[in-house]
């Protein structure tokens, strides 16, 4: 079998001998034996067992490089899987050692369905919390929890207000590492169209749920009026939703969506339909909370089904290589977004 991190210390053979142990057994999981919701099982045929090998790549490569920059021994980690869903990664986390694993996720269905995985693994996960940001940080506290890493793969790109979540991450888990996957790379052209397609997809189903905010707020704005602001407040969601409606009404102003670029969320609950930004813009948004900003190219699955996509992966792999950090943002599937206190 291929390794899932190259073993070149005591770490990243550690870690490639639990992969291996995960990754055969997430392979003959049982999903109907263990009473999932539709939803949770859904998520992880789709996200993950379809894709098992890159899954518990992925969590292998995030543990690795995390844990070595971190600078700390395996038993001494306190880790949270932020945004976990039913994945590999807070399962990986404690087959390494790590002294504390915390899960979260915002959806309790995903919660059950991850401790029930765990479970059946006869894996002890040491927390599991269901909440937001805010909401999670609090719990960490109360239980008086430091987080040495926050890990997240796929997470990033769907929370509303980065802004505030890496300002209270900074002050209410001040010792955390923040090493963070996205598949949403603004650098790459061809990932970057993507997304934009993707967005106006997405546009086209919450056009008509803001609509429907606007003209329960403004019973008597017009046909021509509503169209307008309905277009005018992409990006928004909750109370900023409210916020701009009711700057409509008194000032007769209409927000500029183009701040978004092309992103959309779900103005109901402001989850981002997978939100691509510049570096330049978490730059601003990361370093201003005391964080240094690192963003490095990841890496192209090379463990598909088909031999031609999997040569593929492995040339892009290679290229990137021979790009470097810098040049190899512009082809790279996915990055790793780094914040380290300073």
């Amino acid at each position: 079998m291929d390794n899932f991190v190259k073993p070149v210390d005591s770490l990243s053979r550690l870690i490639n001998e639990k992969a291996e142990k995960l990754y055969l057994s997430l392979k003959e999981l049982p999903l109907e034996q263990l009473d999932l919701s539709e939803l949770s099982k859904s998520y992880f045929k789709g996200c993950h067992q379809q894709r098992n090998f890159f899954s518990v790549q992925t969590a292998a490569e995030l543990l690795y490089r995390s844990i070595l920059l971190k600078g700390k021994p395996v038993e001494e980690i306190v880790l949270m899987d932020y945004g976990a869903g039913v994945g590999s990664l807070y399962l990986l986390a404690k087959m390494i050692g790590c002294k504390m694993v915390v899960y979260n996720d915002i959806m309790a269905e995903m919660t059950d369905a991850a401790e029930k995985v765990a479970n059946y693994l006869k894996i002890q996960i040491d927390l599991y919390i269901t909440a937001d940001h805010s909401g999670t940080i609090e719990q960490l506290n109360e239980k008086g929890i430091s987080c040495d890493i926050i890990l997240s793969r796929n997470v990033v790109e769907h929370i509303y207000d980065l802004n505030d979540f890496y300002k209270k991450m900074s002050a209410g888990q001040p010792n955390a590492l923040i090493y963070f996957s996205t598949t949403a790379n603004y650098q790459n052209p061809a990932m970057l169209w993507f997304h934009k397609r993707l967005h106006k997809k997405h546009e086209q189903v919450f056009i008509p749920v803001r609509k429907s905010i606007i003209s329960s707020k403004l019973n008597a704005i017009s046909a021509n009026e509503l169209e307008q602001l309905a277009l005018a407040t992409r990006g928004l969601a909750m109370q900023d939703l409210d916020n701009a409606i009711e700057m409509y009404r008194v000032k007769s102003v209409l927000p500029n969506p183009d701040i978004h670029y092309s992103n959309t969320c779900n103005p109901e609950n402001g989850v981002w339909s997978e939100h691509i930004l510049p570096v330049e813009d978490y730059e601003k948004i990361i370093t201003t909370k005391g964080y240094n900003l690192t963003i490095l190219p990841a890496f192209w699955d090379t463990h598909y089904s088909s031999g031609i996509k999997n040569i593929v992966g492995k040339s892009m792999n290679f290229v990137t290589g021979l790009l470097g950090n810098k040049g190899g943002l512009k082809i790279t599937a996915f990055i790793y977004i780094i914040a380290e206190k300073k």
